[in-house]
């Protein structure tokens, strides 16, 4: 960071003045919806009244803006930034007040990937300060003020500005290792974010519930998608024995963690790879391995290669031997309500497109949503349905109900009201996500 008088011969302005096109109509006192200094302010993706003062009569041309797109762990969900930019030997720079930084600059440079957006044009790549004021002042800085000029720049950012650049990644940043860095950024805080959340707790509970009747003490399973271990330990003190793998080293890490201070490192093994590896175990521990298997809440929704997933699982689990999978699904009918409520029509669809991009959803890398129809189709020539039902049904998915959370009341009424419908028909098929089981053919 460096500061650069302007030498506009003016007093400093408000930063967040109506002289910004973004800006203009919102409050001068920041309120805890949204955070913003100047021009380059955050919104909450579910926080519509913002969302909706950027129409078309304040954002005059989409391409004059870049969204940058960054994963909030401890609100389960992606978040886009409107920022104003310039691009400098082919890359992207935008300004910020150095002064009183805005909250997406250390998350940004902090991630270990970043996403972006300019019109329909998406990017994946790296977020790095400017830290050469000799290359700032002489290839940045002539940039911004030709596009916007020196008072307008003052107004907005003062004389003490920041710049950060942004690289796209040369190989298109491979999907694994997308999934691997935002699981591993997310790991230290993934427990208690979890656990603030009722409507997260919630769907854990309903998987434990399911668990702990499929599986008993003695049984070996395996589990997909592991990250810190919330069903794992639970099932290990029931006496379980578990192999449970998950693409990220700091998930897996701070499961071993949990699973020593529980005093069931004996019962819990790890592995580190993805989904896809699953041949892998075949080849270490040989067909028959496992008396049952789960993988529950979206890291199925995280693998690019799931055909070849059933067959392998098929090999792995014994004659008869149960499979539970907890899927994001494709038609959730609470967030489709919510979003339709505040007329933004292609959020509360966006689950129907093949792949959600970031942005979309409240994951932050694209992600794969399947119906239980699809489910049974993939895996049906090598297991049997034997059940479905329905998790956070009436309930919101996890990410939209934060604002319900103080209210304890309302929050059991509404699980009261999930559990009442998430085994009917028709309803157990409308959840956030659904919980199948399968018996192995």
């Amino acid at each position: 960071m460096f500061s650069r008088s302007l030498n506009v011969g003016m007093t400093m302005d408000n930063p967040s003045a109506g002289s910004s096109d973004l800006t203009r109509g919102l409050p001068d006192a920041p309120t805890s919806r949204y955070n913003y200094s100047g021009s380059n302010y955050a919104f909450w993706e579910i926080d519509w009244p913002i969302v909706a003062l950027m129409n078309e009569s304040s954002l005059r041309s989409e391409s004059a803006f870049l969204r940058l797109t960054l994963y909030d762990v401890e609100h389960s969900q992606a978040r886009d930034v409107p920022l104003r930019f310039v691009e400098v030997h082919g890359h992207p720079h935008v300004l910020y007040s150095a002064e009183s930084p805005p909250d997406w600059v250390s998350q940004a440079t902090e991630s270990a990937i970043v996403h972006w957006c300019v019109g329909h044009r998406q990017f994946v790549g790296t977020a790095s300060a400017v830290k050469d004021p000799v290359s700032f002042d002489t290839a940045v800085l002539p940039v911004f003020e030709a596009r916007y000029g020196k008072e307008q720049l003052f107004r907005w950012f003062g004389t003490d500005m920041g710049c950060i650049e942004l690289l796209e990644s040369q190989d298109g940043l491979p999907y694994y290792r997308g999934v691997e860095a935002l699981f591993d950024s997310s790991a230290p805080k993934y427990d208690a974010v979890v656990r603030s959340n009722p409507f997260d707790q919630y769907l854990r509970t309903v998987a434990l519930e399911i668990l702990r009747r499929q599986f008993a003490p003695g049984d070996r399973v395996l589990e997909l998608g592991c990250g810190t271990g919330l069903e794992t330990i639970p099932l290990a003190e029931a006496g379980v024995e578990i192999v449970a793998i998950d693409i990220s080293g700091g998930m897996l890490r701070e499961l071993n963690r949990k699973a020593r201070e529980a005093s069931v490192h004996g019962r819990v093994e790890t592995r580190q790879g993805a989904i896809r590896d699953l041949s892998k175990i075949l080849s270490d521990l040989g067909p028959g391995s496992f008396d049952g298997a789960f993988s529950h809440f979206g890291a199925l929704n995280c693998e690019l290669h799931l055909n070849s997933v059933p067959e392998s699982l098929h090999r792995l689990v014994k004659p008869h031997g149960l499979l539970s999978l907890g899927i994001w699904n494709r038609t959730c009918l609470s967030e489709m309500v919510l979003f339709g409520i505040i007329l933004r029509p292609r959020r509360a669809l966006a689950r129907f497109q093949s792949s959600v991009p970031v942005g979309s959803s409240r994951f932050g890398v694209p992600v794969f949503p399947y119906s239980p129809g699809e489910i049974k189709r993939l895996f049906s020539p090598f297991f049997s349905l034997e059940g479905a039902i329905g998790a956070s049904v009436l309930m919101p998915p996890y990410n939209l109900g934060r604002r319900l959370a103080p209210h304890p009341g309302l929050v059991g009424l509404l699980e009261a009201g999930d559990r009442l419908v998430r085994r009917r028909p028709f309803f157990r098929y409308l959840g956030d996500h659904f919980i199948v089981d399968f018996r192995r053919r």
